[in-house]
This record gives structure tokens, C-alpha cells and sequence, in this order.
């Protein structure tokens, strides 16, 4: 058996295994007999596997998209200090800054 935890308001897996999983505050844990596949499957409320809807699917992937852009934006130190001039250059808050700019790494 595996045990993956699912987010309780959405039925979406987010990870799992042979091994113990803890659930946060909003989620669960449930015993699979195979492991799902994140992006096309969702925990049916009884104990079992349905497959996701394309609506679940794409909601998905564009947090996936939102995941990656987020982790580069992190990641890369230069593009944070650009950021952080300039914000600070067009005296707006750092956060519409980096808003702005993830939305345009979304779109490249």
C-alpha cells in the first residue's frame, strides 16, 4: 500500500509513497494500492482513484507554471536584486515589483 497525502478542498495529491506521510492543517492522508498520477488523478472521497477533469488538469498545470517561475525567480540572485533596485528606483513596493516580473517570466 501507499499512503499520499491529498489537499481535503480539492482532492489533489500532493505527494506520497510507501513510507509514514503527515498531513498538514486542509489535508489528509490516504492508503492507495498504486501511486496516482498528480496531474491526471484525484482522490475520489471513497478511498480510491478517479481520473482528474480537464478543469482540475488545468488548473494544475498553471500552478505548476506559477511553482517553476516563483522557484527561478528565488533562485536566481541577480534577478532578485534587480527586483530590489528597481522597486526601490520606482519607489513601488517590492511585492508589485516582483509580481510584475513573474508575470512576465510567465509569459516568455
Amino acid at each position: 500500500m501507499f499512503k499520499w497525502i491529498y489537499i481535503l478542498a480539492t482532492n489533489e495529491f500532493l505527494n506520497g509513497g510507501p513510507c509514514e506521510q503527515i498531513a498538514s492543517a486542509g489535508q489528509a492522508v490516504v492508503d492507495l494500492p498504486r501511486n496516482p498520477n498528480p496531474r491526471l488523478e484525484r482522490y475520489d472521497g471513497a478511498g480510491g482513484i478517479r481520473p482528474a477533469t480537464a478543469q482540475e488538469m488545468s488548473d494544475y498545470d498553471a500552478a505548476q507554471v506559477d511553482t517553476r517561475a516563483l522557484g527561478q525567480f528565488n533562485a536566481e540572485k541577480l534577478v532578485k536584486a534587480v527586483a530590489i533596485w528597481t522597486a526601490g528606483r520606482l519607489n513601488v513596493p517590492l511585492a508589485t515589483a516582483r509580481q510584475e516580473i513573474l508575470t512576465i517570466l510567465k509569459g516568455l
